[in-house]
């Protein structure tokens, strides 16, 4: 972000919208204001039942002021959410009939009831307003990014990936949700008979193989990972259809050698006790063995596997995995010293 004063101060506008119009803009076509679908599906507040959703309905008919919505303009115009989202989805929800209410504690006689079966309550809340605080859309992406992560500091924190995604929508952004639902990123270092990732962690991790696969000396890798994800989500979030069958096929074709490779031993360090895949070690062979020649790996694949255990094993190797795993100088140093086991293998030394 620059130092200039101007570039640190935002660019709004206020409004007050009737939840009847909200709930108009989310259903239009094109949505008007973006509940995002993968957001939707993250949607925090009904994991427990309803009860809190409830609560919140609850609340809106008490006439307890509300805390302010935030809303990021696109360049069409179109509004989206980056702080209310689970109180804007539980408004929408409610008036889709999604749920009826339960565990009231004021307007107990409401107890069971959908939207539709509220009588004239319907029309309390559809004009029940909130305050909307509307971001324009010259702001720079850096500052809407800068607010997101501190307005959702709150209970229901976002992660960084359900940031990025909000924030840079667009066809790399699609894509890092398609990938992620391969079944071996999307159950990445999880046991069986458990629940999936939440927090966008799978669409993160395939960031993270473009973003070390195309930097591989870390150039734009300054203060923190985060910041080196942000800046690759944010270069490329609007890559060509081209550009996006590339990054697929390349992504497709790594994680395929890598499984013909290693087998089992896939992601692990294959020396330790505890067998569970690692982000360390999918980082270093995703970019590295997944981007061989296939007949080349596949040839000398006994091989690899053994210079890798011989990698796990060596005291260098080991001091990088402590006091910082993402540590720019342990990154690099893990990198040069299988990038050089590796070679031998390949060359034949």
């Amino acid at each position: 972000m620059s130092d200039s004063p101007e570039d640190k101060m935002l660019s709004l506008f206020p409004i007050d919208y009737p939840f009847e119009t909200l709930v108009n803009r989310i259903n239009a076509v094109p949505a008007k204001l973006k509940l995002d679908p993968d957001f939707q599906r993250k949607y925090k507040w009904d994991k427990d039942g309803w009860e809190r959703s409830s609560r919140f309905i609850e609340s809106c008919l008490m006439r307890i002021p509300l805390p302010s919505c935030y809303f990021a303009e696109d360049e069409a115009g179109r509004h989206m959410v980056i702080d209310g989202l689970q109180r804007l989805t539980t408004i929408s929800r409610f008036f889709n009939d999604e749920f009826a209410l339960e565990g009231l504690t004021v307007f107990k006689d409401l107890e069971g009831k959908k939207f539709s079966e509220l009588g004239s309550f319907q029309t309390e809340l559809e004009t029940t307003t909130i305050r909307c605080i509307v971001l324009r859309k010259d702001n720079p992406r850096s500052l809407v990014r800068e607010i997101f992560s501190r307005l959702n500091q709150g209970a229901v924190a976002l992660t960084d990936q359900e940031i990025r995604h909000a924030i840079y929508p667009g066809t790399l952004d699609a894509l890092l949700t398609e990938l992620a639902s391969t079944p071996d990123i999307a159950r990445f270092g999880l046991a069986e008979n458990t629940d999936p990732k939440n927090g966008l962690e799978p669409e993160e991790q395939v960031l993270r193989y473009f973003a070390f696969s195309d930097d591989k000396n870390l150039e734009s890798f300054e203060n923190s990972l985060k910041e080196f994800l942000d800046r690759y989500m944010e270069a490329n979030s609007s890559l060509s259809a081209e550009k996006i069958e590339e990054h697929r096929n390349r992504f497709n074709t790594a994680l395929s050698i890598c499984n013909e490779v290693f087998d089992d031993d896939v992601f692990v360090n294959p020396i330790a006790d505890r067998r569970r895949k690692g982000l360390v070690h999918y980082d270093l062979v995703m970019t590295t063995v997944g981007e061989l020649d296939r007949e080349i790996a596949i040839a000398k694949k006994y091989a690899i596997k053994e210079a890798y255990a011989a990698l796990c094993a060596s005291e260098n190797f080991q001091r990088t995995l402590s006091g910082g795993l993402q540590n720019k100088g342990a990154i690099i140093r893990r990198r040069t010293e299988w990038n050089l086991l590796l070679q031998g293998v390949v060359d034949g030394v």
